[in-house]
């Protein structure tokens, strides 16, 4: 079973990711957080396998959670998720130790 928090400071989204995963057998969203201080509280208590964060969020973004995160659970996958497109976004989530970085204009339609 993989397990998935999802970091997002828009509620609707983090709802439809979590519609869209709950037909997947092997995956489970284990917490979900609007900021980057209660995404790392959630790291601590859920150790998830996988997090999807949010660049730009309040308290902390996610390029300080991922640096954060990854201090204290290096095995843990952080894939950034965010509407910029930007090179250098990109490379501070890198940079911060994220494995990944989805746009959020990308489908999330599995394509056959």
């Amino acid at each position: 079973m993989i397990r998935i928090v999802i970091a997002e400071d828009h509620q609707a989204l983090i709802d439809g990711i979590k519609l869209m995963i709950e037909y997947e057998p092997d995956i489970e969203v284990v917490g979900e957080a609007n900021d980057g201080e209660e995404l790392i509280e959630i790291v601590r208590k859920k150790r998830p396998d996988i997090v999807l964060t949010d660049i730009r969020m309040p308290k902390c973004d996610g390029i300080c959670a991922t640096k954060s995160i990854m201090q204290l659970y290096p095995n843990t996958k952080v894939i950034g998720f965010s509407m910029f497109e930007q090179t250098e976004a990109i490379n501070q989530m890198q940079i911060a130790g994220a494995k990944g970085y989805i746009l959020k204009n990308s489908s999330l339609k599995k394509k056959y």
